[in-house]
C-alpha cells in the first residue's frame, strides 16, 4: 500500500511541474528568438523536461527497487 501511493505522489509531482514548465513555455516575451530546431521539436530540447523526465524515472526506480 505504501508502494502505491508513493508512486502515485511521483506521478503527481512530475504531472504538476511538467503543466507548470509547459504553461511558462507559452508565455513569451517580444525578445525571445527561438531556433527552427526547437520550434520544430519544442518539448524534445527543454531541459526542464528532461529534468522532470529523469527525476520521475529515478523515484520509480528507487520505488521498484526496493519493493523487489
Amino acid at each position: 500500500m505504501t508502494v502505491v501511493i508513493t508512486l502515485i505522489a511521483v506521478v503527481m509531482i512530475c504531472g504538476i511541474g511538467l503543466a507548470v514548465t509547459l504553461q511558462a513555455g507559452h508565455k513569451k516575451d517580444e525578445k525571445d528568438e527561438v531556433s527552427e530546431t526547437v520550434k520544430n521539436h519544442p518539448v524534445l530540447f527543454n531541459p526542464v523536461i528532461i529534468i522532470y523526465s529523469l527525476a520521475g524515472i529515478a523515484g520509480v526506480s528507487i520505488v521498484l527497487f526496493y519493493m523487489l
